[in-house]
C-alpha cells in the first residue's frame, strides 16, 4: 500500500516536509486525520511564510533544518506550481498523474513522473549514489 511506501520512505530517512499553499493549521489538521502527521519533521503552509509557491521560500529552511543541498531533495506534487517551485528552489522534481493540477505537468515537465506514490521508493533506490534525493 501507500502506507508501506511512506513508512519504507521514513525508514530510510527520506520523507520529512510538506510545503503546501493551503493553510498550515488546516494542513496539519488533514495530515492528523488521515494518519500521516508522524512521517513529516516539518508541515508550511501558505500563510507559514511572506509568499507562497512557487516561490522556494518555504523549501529554503528545510534545506538547511537538514543539512542537505538542492540536488539532495525531490519535491513530489501534483501541479505545475509544484514543478515551478522545486526549479525555483533547484531541486529535483516529481509529478504525480493524479491530483487537482495533473493536467498542466505535461506543460511543465518534472524530473521524474509517477502513477503512484508506490512507484516513488523504487524510482529513488534505483538512483543510488551520491546526489541521490533524500
Amino acid at each position: 500500500s501507500w502506507l508501506d511506501t511512506m513508512a519504507a520512505l521514513d525508514a530510510e530517512d527520506r520523507l520529512r516536509a510538506v510545503v503546501t499553499n493551503k493553510p498550515e493549521r488546516i494542513s496539519k489538521l488533514i495530515l492528523e486525520g488521515l494518519g500521516l502527521a508522524s512521517y513529516f519533521r516539518h508541515v508550511y503552509g501558505g500563510n507559514t511564510f511572506e509568499r507562497k509557491k512557487p516561490d522556494p521560500i518555504g523549501v529554503e529552511p528545510i534545506l538547511t533544518d537538514l543539512g542537505l543541498g538542492p540536488r539532495d531533495v525531490m519535491i513530489v506534487g501534483d501541479s505545475e506550481i509544484d514543478v515551478q517551485t522545486a526549479r525555483n528552489a533547484g531541486t529535483w522534481a516529481c509529478g504525480v498523474t493524479y491530483g487537482l493540477g495533473s493536467e498542466r505537468l505535461a506543460e511543465y515537465p518534472p524530473d521524474l513522473l509517477i502513477d503512484s506514490l508506490l512507484e516513488l521508493h523504487e524510482h529513488l533506490n534505483n538512483g543510488a549514489g551520491s546526489g541521490t534525493p533524500r
